[in-house]
C-alpha cells in the first residue's frame, strides 16, 4: 500500500462529506486560497474529489442501473434511482462538486504546472480531467467544456459542448500532455502526492493509453472509423496498457477516512440494509457456482443467498421480509477503482477481436476473468479452462465472443465500477434484455429485466440523467431537458 500523506485524512474527510450530498463550496469561491497553493498540494484534493463522487452516488446509480443491486423493500433511500424516477435534483450536488471541486482543482494544477514546466503534474491532472469529462458526457450527453471554469474571467454561463466535441477535445488534451518531456529537469516526481500510482509515471502513461482505448471503443458504433484509427495508433505506439488497477486504496475504517460509498450509504445513514442483491446478477452467480458471491453479498437471515427482483421495492414485507434478502457487502476499506486491471484486459480483448489491435483475444479475455477473480484472492482458472463456465467461445461468432467479453466485464465491475458497467451495457446491449420478468420460468439468469416499479413504461430504459436544477436555474445556455430514456450520442447499436 502506498504511504499516506499527512494531510490525506483531512482532504478525505472534507470530500466524503461532499460526496454524501451536502452542499459545500460555491463554484466561484475559493476558501482555501488555492492561488497560493502548489500542484503538489492541490492534485491529491482533486483526485480525492473525483473518487468521492464516482465512488458514492454515481456508484449507486450505476450499480442499480447495471442490475447488480436493487433497492431494499423495507426502506426508501434509492427508490427514485431503482425505479427510473430521477429528477433534475438527482445527483445535483455531485455534479456541482465535480466542477467546483475536482475539475476546478485540476485546472489549477495544469495552469501552475505549465507555468513551471512541471510536466508530470500536467500529465496526471490532464488524465484525471479527461476521465471526469468522459463520465459527465456519458451521463448527461452535453456539458460545459471549452468555456467551463471561466468564472474568474467573468463567464458564469458557459456554453455546452456536444459529446462528440468533448470526446475529441479530451483525446487532444491527453495527446498533448503525453507529448511533454517527463524527463526534463523541471518535471518533478510526484511521489506521495500521487495517491494512485505513488509517483510511477510509467503507470500514468499506461493509464492514459487505457483511458484512450476506452474512449475510442465507446464510439465504435457511432464513429467506427475514428475508433479504428485511434486504436490502431495506440498499438502502433506500443500498446502499453494497464496490467494493474488504477485505484485509491488508502481508506481505513474510521469516519471520514473510509470508502465513500460505505461512508454515505452505511455510516452516515446508520444502516446497511438499503442495497440488496438483484435477481439479475445473483441468479447468474448462482447458476455458474461463482465463488465471488461470498465477496459481493451477505446471506439472508436463513444463511442462504436470496435476491430481490429488480425494482421490486414495494414488495410487502409479509411476502418477503427484508432480512431474507442478501445485502450488498460494502466495506469501509474497499478501494475506489478508476480503471481496474480486469477492465484493461477486457478492453484489449475487444480491440483485438475487432481487428484493431494485436494479440490473443482468448488470452486477454482469460486474463480479464482471472484478474476479476484475483481481486478477491480467488483463482479463476477452472472457470476459463476447457469446459469451464466462462470458457471463451473461440468457435462462436464475433458477436457471441463480444457478448462473452462484455458479460464478464459486467460481472467484474459489480460493487466497484457500476457506472462503467452501465455505460458498457448501453453501448453493447450486453447483458441482453429479458423478454420475460425474472419470476417467469423462462427467465435466463443474467438478463436485464425492467424494474417492477419503473415509471418510464416497460422497455423504456434509463439512458442518462437530467440536467441538474442548479444548472438550469443559473445558466441559460443549459440545453432543454429530454427524457432519461433518450440515448446519448454514442449509443447507436
Amino acid at each position: 500500500m502506498k504511504r499516506i500523506l499527512k494531510y490525506f485524512p483531512i482532504i478525505l474527510a472534507l470530500l466524503l462529506i461532499q460526496s454524501c450530498g451536502k452542499e459545500f463550496l460555491d463554484v466561484n469561491t475559493d476558501p482555501n486560497n488555492a492561488s497560493d497553493a502548489t500542484p503538489e498540494l492541490v492534485l491529491p484534493a482533486a483526485v480525492m474529489s473525483a473518487a468521492g463522487q464516482f465512488g458514492s452516488y454515481y456508484q449507486i446509480l450505476g450499480g442499480m442501473w447495471s442490475q447488480h443491486w436493487t433497492q431494499n423493500n423495507g426502506s426508501n433511500q434509492y427508490k427514485n434511482i431503482d425505479g427510473f424516477n430521477v429528477l433534475p435534483t438527482t445527483l445535483n450536488t455531485n455534479f456541482s462538486e465535480l466542477y467546483s471541486g475536482a475539475l476546478n482543482d485540476l485546472k489549477f494544477v495544469i495552469t501552475k504546472a505549465n507555468e513551471s514546466e512541471n510536466w508530470s503534474f500536467v500529465l496526471m491532472a490532464t488524465i484525471m480531467e479527461a476521465y471526469i469529462y468522459q463520465y459527465l458526457v456519458d451521463v448527461y450527453d452535453q456539458v460545459p467544456f471549452e468555456e467551463a471554469l471561466l468564472g474568474n474571467e467573468g463567464n458564469f454561463t458557459p456554453h455546452y459542448n456536444t459529446g462528440q466535441e468533448i470526446y475529441d477535445g479530451i483525446i487532444t488534451r491527453i495527446n498533448d500532455a503525453m507529448a511533454l518531456d517527463l524527463s526534463a529537469s523541471t518535471s518533478k516526481n510526484p511521489g506521495e502526492a500521487d495517491y494512485i500510482f505513488g509517483g510511477d509515471m510509467d503507470l500514468w502513461i499506461q493509464f492514459a493509453n487505457t483511458l484512450k482505448l476506452r474512449i475510442f471503443l465507446r464510439q465504435v458504433y457511432a464513429r467506427p472509423d475514428v475508433t479504428q484509427a485511434g486504436i490502431q495508433a495506440l498499438y502502433s505506439d506500443g500498446g502499453d496498457f494497464l496490467s494493474q488497477d488504477a485505484a485509491i486504496t488508502q481508506f481505513i475504517d474510521e469516519q471520514g477516512k473510509d470508502n465513500p460509498l460505505y461512508e454515505c450509504d452505511q455510516r452516515q445513514l446508520n444502516t446497511n440494509t438499503n442495497i440488496k442483491a438483484s435477481t439479475t446478477f445473483m441468479s447468474w452467480l448462482i447458476q455458474n457456482a461463482d465463488p465471488r458471491i461470498d465477496y459481493l453479498f451477505l446471506p439472508g437471515a436463513d444463511g442462504t443467498f436470496k435476491s430481490l427482483d429488480q425494482g421490486n421495492f414495494n414488495l410487502p414485507s409479509t411476502v418477503s421480509p427484508p432480512t431474507a434478502t442478501s445485502r450488498a457487502l460494502i466495506n469501509a476499506t474497499d478501494p475506489v477503482y478508476f480503471i481496474s486491471e480486469a477492465e484493461s484486459y477486457f478492453l484489449q480483448a475487444e480491440a483485438v477481436l475487432r481487428g484493431y489491435g494485436t494479440g490473443d483475444v482468448k488470452g486477454l479475455y482469460d486474463a480479464g476473468v482471472m484478474a476479476a477473480f484475483a481481486k478477491y484472492g480467488l483463482d479463476g482458472t477452472a472457470f476459463v479452462d476447457a469446459g469451464g463456465a466462462y470458457e471463451y467461445p473461440a468457435s462462436g461468432t464475433m458477436e457471441e465472443q463480444l457478448e462473452a467479453i462484455i458479460v464478464q466485464k459486467w460481472a467484474s465491475m459489480a460493487g466497484s465500477q457500476g457506472l462503467e458497467s452501465f455505460e458498457e451495457h448501453n453501448r453493447t446491449g450486453y447483458p441482453k434484455y429479458s423478454p420475460v420478468p425474472a419470476s417467469d420460468i423462462a427467465y435466463e439468469p443474467g438478463e436485464f429485466t425492467y424494474p417492477i416499479e419503473g415509471v418510464t413504461g416497460n422497455g423504456n430504459w434509463a439512458k442518462r440523467l437530467l440536467f441538474p436544477d442548479t444548472e438550469r436555474s443559473r445558466n441559460p445556455n443549459t440545453p432543454a431537458q429530454v427524457p432519461i430514456t433518450t440515448k446519448v450520442w454514442w449509443d447507436q447499436k
